[in-house]
């Protein structure tokens, strides 16, 4: 009778073991190298200020007013650290007379120390008509 306690303790053990074992692996799968994709942008406020002020900073960097996009909304976000902050990348609808003309791609750090942000890179591509 002590025998077969034993054996359920020690498989107990084992089974709760494996289970914490695949689920930090499935936790680290869904955060690879530490990039998280954020979860409903939409209604995100941080995320779609921050998102705002990256393709502000970029329309800064264009000199012809018909190269400036309009902000419309982001579609998507990951964030992951890096030294001394943290990195972002917007996926952003830009639109212009209520249309969504393209989507704007940028890329953003936020320093843990000062909440400097600076913004990266960016890219803009076109909607196909």
């Amino acid at each position: 009778m002590a025998a077969k306690v034993h054996s359920v303790l020690i498989l107990s053990v084992v089974v709760v073991a494996a289970l914490l074992f695949f689920n930090s692996k499935a936790a680290a799968a869904r955060q690879l190298n530490g990039v998280e994709q954020i979860k409903d942008v939409k209604h995100n406020k941080e995320v779609q200020e921050l998102g705002r002020f990256t393709l502000e900073e970029a329309n800064k960097k264009v000199s012809e007013s018909s190269e400036k996009m309009t902000f419309g909304e982001v579609v998507s976000a990951k964030r992951w650290p890096v030294t001394g902050g943290v990195r972002y990348i917007f996926s952003i609808s830009s639109v212009k007379g209520g249309k969504t003309e393209g989507s704007f791609i940028g890329y953003l750090v936020v320093r843990n120390d000062s909440n400097e942000r600076i913004p990266m890179s960016w890219v803009f591509q076109p909607t196909v008509a």
